[in-house]
C-alpha cells in the first residue's frame, strides 16, 4: 500500500487532542491518515517537504447547487426569491438537459477542488428524471471529489393543467433505484441524500412523506427554509414536524435565518443541523446568517456557497465572509450590552470559521467519523497551502495559520489537494487532464449560450414572475 509523508510542516488539525503543530509530520497510508506528530520515520514513502506549507483538513461545502455553475455572473443584481426563482427555476432550469447537468456538475466540482474544497453536499434540484440524475452523479464522479449527492426535484412553472411541484411527494421509485444501485453502500466517495421541499416550500403531507421516505432508506434529508412568517406554505411547519416526532439529526436545514427564537430552539433541540450560506443570505434575506444564533444554543454551524450565478463559490471566500459577517454582529451585540471594546474571548475567531468549514460541514453531513480533521484513522482529505506566494509569504512564520488561511488564502495559494489519499490538485494545477478540461470549457460555454438564449434571458431584474401566490 502506498505511503506519503508530509514532513516538517505547519499542521492545522481541527482535532482538539492534536491542535496546531509547527514542524509537524503527517503520515498517509492508502486512503487514510495513520499518524500525526513530530519526527515520524517511515521507509518506502513519498516524502513531501512541508517546510513552506500549511496543511489543513479538506474544506467541506455543505450546501451548493453545483448545476448552476454554467450560469455564473448573471444574478448579482437580483433581489429576493422572486428574481431567483423566476429566472432560474421558472426559466433557465427548464432548458437543461442531461448533458448540461453533467458538464456543470463536473466543472463545478473541479472548481471546488481548485479552491481547496474536498467534500460538497450537491443540492441537486434540477433533475426531472433518471437520465438527468445519473448525468449529475456521473459529473461528480468524473471530478474525483467527495460528494453527498442530495437528489432533489425540479420546480417547473405552475400551470392549471398540472399538479404544482409543492403538492408532489418525492418519487419513491427514484430513491429506491439509487439506494439499491450505485448508492447501495455508504463507503464510497459519493453518498446519497434527499433534497426535499420541506414545510416552507411544500405542503405538510408532502414533507411528512419525504422525511419518512428518507428515514426508511437511512438517508439525510435536507430542506430549504426561507422561514419568514407569512411566506411559508405551512405556517407552523417545523414546530408541527417536531411535535409529530419527524425531526432529528438526519434533517438538515439550509438557511433558516428567519426562524423566530422559539422555532430555532425547537429544531436545534430535535437535533437538526443548519447550514448557513452567508453570501446568499446577506444578498437576499432580511435577517443575518444563522451562525451566532446557533452558537448561543451550543449548536455547531456549517457553511456553504449556495448559488454560483450570484458570486464566487470558493469556500475560501465563504469562510472569510462568514467570519467577518459574524464578527460584525458580535461587535454590534457587545456594544449594545455596553461591553465595548470587545474582549477577544467574546468575539468570533478565525479558527472558529475554519472549524465551521471543516468539522462543522462534516457533522452536518454525518461524516465526522471520516473527514473534517487531521486525525489518525480518518480519510486523507487534505489541503496544502503554499506560504511562498504573495498572499501568504508575510503571514508565516510566527503568524496564526488559521488566520492565514481564512483571511488571506486564495486558489493560487492552494498548492495541492488530496482526497482519500489521492492527489486531485498538485503543484498548483488540477490533476484532471488539461486537454479534456479545455474541451469541457468549450462545451459548457455552448451549453450556457443555448440555455440562456432559449430562456430569453436578457440580464435584467424580473419584477413579476409565475410564482405561487405564497411566495409573491
Amino acid at each position: 500500500m502506498s505511503r506519503t509523508l508530509i514532513s516538517n510542516t505547519t499542521v492545522v488539525s481541527m482535532d482538539s487532542a492534536i491542535g496546531d503543530l509547527a514542524g509537524g509530520d503527517i503520515l498517509i497510508e492508502g486512503e487514510k491518515i495513520i499518524a500525526v506528530g513530530h519526527n515520524l520515520r517511515v521507509d518506502h514513502a513519498l516524502v513531501i517537504d512541508g517546510s513552506h506549507l500549511i496543511v489543513a483538513p479538506g474544506i467541506v461545502n455543505a450546501h451548493i447547487h453545483t448545476w448552476e455553475f454554467a450560469l455564473r455572473g448573471i444574478g448579482g443584481n437580483w433581489v429576493g426569491s422572486r428574481d431567483y426563482h423566476a429566472n432560474m427555476h421558472q426559466g433557465m432550469a427548464t432548458r437543461y438537459n442531461a448533458r448540461d447537468v453533467y458538464l456543470a456538475n463536473l466543472l463545478g466540482a473541479l472548481n471546488q477542488i481548485h479552491h481547496g474544497t474536498t467534500t460538497i453536499m450537491d443540492w441537486c434540484h434540477i433533475v426531472k428524471d433518471a437520465e438527468m440524475t445519473d448525468a449529475a452523479i456521473d459529473g461528480l464522479e468524473a471530478s474525483g471529489i467527495r460528494a453527498m449527492f442530495a437528489r432533489g426535484t425540479a420546480k417547473p412553472p405552475v400551470t392549471k393543467d398540472a399538479i404544482p411541484y409543492y403538492k408532489m411527494p418525492y418519487p419513491r421509485s427514484e430513491i429506491e433505484r439509487l439506494r439499491t444501485g450505485r448508492f447501495a453502500s455508504d463507503d464510497g466517495l459519493l453518498t446519497l441524500a434527499m433534497a426535499i421541499l420541506g414545510p416552507d416550500w411544500g405542503e405538510y403531507d408532502v414533507a411528512v412523506h419525504d422525511i419518512r421516505l428518507a428515514r426508511e432508506f437511512g438517508l439525510i434529508n435536507s430542506a430549504h427554509s426561507y422561514g419568514r412568517k407569512g411566506k411559508r406554505v405551512v405556517e407552523d411547519g417545523y414546530p408541527r414536524l417536531a411535535r409529530d416526532g419527524l425531526l432529528g439529526p438526519d434533517h438538515n436545514i439550509a438557511h433558516g435565518n428567519c426562524f423566530a427564537e422559539d422555532e430555532l430552539k425547537i429544531v436545534l433541540d430535535a437535533g437538526c443541523t443548519i447550514t448557513a450560506t452567508c453570501f446568499t443570505e446577506m444578498l437576499n434575506y432580511e435577517q443575518p446568517a444563522m451562525i451566532g444564533r446557533m452558537a448561543k444554543f451550543g449548536a455547531m454551524p456549517s457553511i456553504g456557497s449556495d448559488c454560483d450565478p450570484y458570486f464566487n463559490s470558493s469556500m475560501l471566500w465563504v469562510m472569510r465572509h462568514a467570519f467577518h459577517h459574524q464578527r460584525e454582529l458580535d461587535n454590534r451585540s457587545l456594544y449594545a450590552l455596553g461591553q465595548w471594546p470587545a474582549s477577544t474571548q467574546h468575539s468570533t475567531q478565525t479558527h472558529d470559521a475554519l472549524y465551521w468549514a471543516t468539522m462543522g460541514g462534516a457533522k452536518a453531513l454525518k461524516l465526522e467519523h471520516k473527514i473534517g480533521s487531521i486525525t489518525p484513522g480518518k480519510q486523507a482529505d487534505l489541503v496544502l497551502f503554499d506560504t511562498r506566494g504573495m498572499n501568504l509569504f508575510a503571514s508565516m512564520p510566527g503568524g496564526d495559520p488559521a488566520h492565514a488561511i481564512v483571511l488571506y488564502a486564495e486558489a493560487a495559494d492552494v498548492d495541492s489537494v488530496l482526497i482519500a489519499g489521492k492527489f486531485v490538485k498538485r503543484g498548483g494545477k488540477l490533476v484532471y487532464p488539461a486537454d479534456k478540461l479545455a474541451r469541457l470549457r468549450d462545451d459548457i460555454l455552448a451549453s450556457r449560450e443555448r440555455i440562456m438564449h432559449e430562456a430569453g434571458y436578457k440580464y435584467q431584474r424580473v419584477e413579476k414572475g409565475p410564482m405561487p401566490e405564497k411566495f409573491a
